[in-house]
């Protein structure tokens, strides 16, 4: 059963997701430079991984198959561990959060209910607005990683 298109909706989505992408820079702010691209036993994925993963995904799924730019995704050089400065860690973010906050402002409501373009496999038929919730729930999750990450470096 389709649920009645809401404009409201989608600035929740767009809220939110621009919320937390401010979340995940504070996190990279306040962790150390020289913590920023260190893991422990347990956490595989450094602050600055995990920052730079949620950036490229978002780009990627918002910006390039909802919005229809031109970004290009390195997966592999989101997880390649080599480190980026703070300053650029940090302008990558809030270039995330210019295009999501430009692609959800100029997408129809309507759209909402519409097919996920070129979803992963196991999302195949997924609509736009359950993948919107679900990459919420990512960048959710990772930047609390991200945040128990810095408070245990911290704590060593």
């Amino acid at each position: 059963m389709n649920q009645p298109e809401s404009p409201q909706d989608l600035l929740h989505l767009q809220h939110i997701l621009t919320r937390d992408l401010d979340a995940l820079a504070q996190e990279v702010e306040v962790t150390p430079d020289g913590l920023l691209w260190q893991g422990v036993p347990g956490f595989p994925n450094a602050v600055g991984t995990l920052a730079f993963h949620l950036c490229g995904n978002l780009r990627h799924f918002i910006g390039h198959e909802i919005g229809g730019d031109h970004f290009v995704r390195d997966r592999d050089a989101e997880f390649s561990g080599t480190p980026l400065s703070k300053v650029t860690l940090l302008a990558e973010i809030q270039a995330t959060k210019d295009v999501v906050d430009s692609v959800l402002s100029a997408l129809p409501p309507a759209q909402l209910d519409a097919p996920m373009p070129n979803p992963p496999p196991h999302h195949k038929g997924r609509t736009i607005r359950f993948f919107l919730m679900q990459l919420s729930c990512h960048l959710s999750r990772h930047t609390g990683q991200a945040n128990a990450l810095r408070r245990i470096l911290a704590a060593a």
